[in-house]
């Protein structure tokens, strides 16, 4: 019998989300999972977004929770969380699409494998026409296994990239009971964007971590990110340095403190070189100033030697002094 199965509790987080929520909404109703409680979490939308919410709420018995206040992500993801009621809980985006089987295999790869914390799936990438692009595959040298540990975690997560990502998150599911064990996504801000990877992480250094090495979900990516302009417009450290420098304590296979540490320099180079290029040469110099000795440590000496030529000598008789280093230039 239906009630003999798990509950899972689908948290649908949206804000301004009219664009893409009808077709999420669609992907959900067609779940093959029969026990399914649907929580839609409203993050004081100002389109036409609670219409649509509201109509399939009525439709298919579902809840919608209102804000008249922006809680942030992480803020409106806990209040789900906190609704929810499920023996699982998948936080879905309410801009993709999610594929009829999705809620269906995660469960039962977790009712199998009763040590794991949460399960993960990879993706199709559609743009904001829903076109496929690519697909999201896992990271060099990640092969497909029944679970992983803490450290294969963290070195997946070093290898991220591109169209390479160990944990796509609007398809993760995790064991309720995990987020009253463990807590809620942290909302102190110092994790900035990667917030959700602090929390992944957090269950992975307790509990085995799984993949189902399928695209079972059609992530979008909306017009104009990644774009050049983008990347040189972010010119802060990524916000995951700040999750894995958070972990890394837990790390002690030296191999594996080596790739993290490489990671970190390669990354404060790269950072350093966008800093040049969009003219913060102080914090340029600040950033490449983080680099150890090492592989990175004398393009980061260039790179502060550069910064300072142009503090001290703004200009060549009459035209400005060329001291803008080129983002290729990172190895």
């Amino acid at each position: 019998m239906d009630s003999c199965r798990p509950l899972v509790s689908i948290c649908i987080p949206t804000c301004n989300s009219a664009r893409y929520l009808r077709e999420t909404l669609e992907s959900i109703a067609v779940q093959t999972w029969p026990r399914l409680e649907v929580i839609i979490g409203d993050n004081a939308s100002s389109d036409g977004t609670l219409a649509i919410a509201d109509a399939y709420a009525v439709s298919h018995g579902w809840q919608v929770l209102r804000s008249d206040v922006n809680r942030g992500a992480f803020g409106n993801w806990n209040r789900l969380i906190e609704t929810a009621s499920g023996d699982y809980v998948a936080l879905y985006h309410s801009d993709d699409v999610y594929l009829p089987t999705i809620v269906e295999d995660s469960v039962m790869l977790l009712e199998r494998e009763s040590a794991v914390g949460l399960v993960s799936t990879l993706a199709t990438v559609i743009d904001g026409s829903g076109q496929e692009r690519y697909a999201i595959t896992l990271p060099l040298g990640v092969e497909p296994k029944r679970a992983y540990c803490f450290a294969e975690v963290f070195r997946a997560v070093l290898g991220c990239g591109g169209d390479r990502i160990f944990l796509v998150t609007p398809s993760v599911m995790v064991r309720r009971r995990l987020y009253a064990e463990l807590g809620l996504f942290d909302m102190s801000g110092r994790f900035g964007s990667s917030g959700d990877y602090e929390m992944w992480l957090r269950i992975a250094a307790r509990y085995p971590v799984a993949i189902i090495p399928r695209p079972l979900m059609r992530y979008r990516i909306h017009e104009g990110q990644g774009s050049e302009t983008e990347l040189r417009r972010n010119l802060a450290v990524p916000d995951i340095v700040a999750v894995l420098e958070q972990y890394a304590g837990l790390i002690d296979d030296p191999l594996l403190l080596g790739e993290y540490v490489r990671f970190l320099d390669k990354t404060y180079l790269k950072t350093a070189l966008k800093q040049n290029c969009g003219g913060e040469y102080d914090r340029s110099s600040r950033t490449a100033g983080l680099i150890r000795p090492g592989r990175y440590w004398l393009p980061a000496v260039a790179i502060k030697l550069v910064n300072q030529l142009h503090c001290n000598l703004r200009y060549w008789p009459g035209r400005p002094w060329p001291c803008h280093l080129s983002l290729e230039e990172a190895p």
